[in-house]
């Protein structure tokens, strides 16, 4: 394949070849029963099917999926066919339904779609786990439509295996500039504080969430990956759903 010519300006992150060599250390390729501490910060390079039956129980902390949508998509080669409602869900659930053993009591779940396949995400996780939220995130990219609403939003299933579950609200709060900055009696701030940039207060997190960029060409997160997630999409739930230390599975 020939390398790509880019802009001067672009700075779409690349793998040079000497790191090719040191990200290769921990790529694995499993084929029987493996333990926790073998596939912790590694990747699994290989199909999940031939994965989920090797997999150990009850270590995963949030389980973070982005499948692919009820699209056809051309994947480098690897196609991927849209389907009827039921058979997508049919399909979501041929795999969501082997991973539960490997998810702990106290485990979350995070599931992304758009709008057309959202249903049948909610249908199948519905069946296995506490439905908590559905998330909504704002895309700025969008192609624009003449006889219908223009696309500019995709969903996040939030989920639980149990009760059981952890969340951590003050590490997602937002800051949100103050317009009336009322004062008690006292003179003392009523619900706000300041510093630098101005008058503010931390608010709780919603399921609208509006200051997310889709990472494109000038911004160095940037990668080829064709369905690239935003690091701060990923980094909220993370700071929400995780203590130090859990363990992540992004199949």
């Amino acid at each position: 394949m020939k390398p790509k010519i880019r802009a001067n300006r672009n700075q779409t992150l690349s793998v040079r070849r000497d790191e090719i060599i040191t990200l290769k250390k921990n790529l694995l390729s499993i084929n029987k029963l493996i333990s926790v501490n073998e596939i912790s910060n590694k990747t699994i390079n290989q199909d999940l099917f031939d994965t989920i039956k090797f997999l150990p129980e009850n270590f995963i902390d949030l389980l973070f999926i982005d499948p692919p949508y009820n699209l056809t998509k051309n994947y480098n080669g690897n196609i991927f066919k849209s389907s009827n409602e039921k058979q997508y869900e049919q399909w979501v659930d041929s795999w969501m339904s082997q991973l539960i053993k490997s998810l702990k009591k106290t485990a979350s779940i995070y599931v992304c779609c758009d709008w057309k396949s959202s249903s049948s995400i909610y249908n199948v996780i519905s069946k296995y786990f506490t439905v908590r939220n559905r998330i909504t995130w704002e895309r700025e990219k969008g192609r624009g439509a003449m006889s219908n609403w223009k696309n500019c939003s995709e969903d996040i299933w939030f989920a639980t295996v149990s009760d059981n579950y952890f969340f951590d609200t003050n590490k997602v709060k937002l800051k949100k500039k103050v317009i009336a900055p009322y004062k008690d009696n006292n003179g003392v701030p009523k619900d706000w504080t300041s510093d630098e940039d101005g008058k503010f207060r931390l608010t709780y997190p919603s399921n609208i969430w509006t200051d997310i960029t889709i990472p494109f060409w000038s911004m160095p997160e940037n990668t080829d990956h064709p369905t690239q997630k935003p690091e701060k999409l990923v980094a909220k739930i993370i700071l929400a759903s995780t203590k130090e230390g859990d363990m992540i599975f992004d199949p």
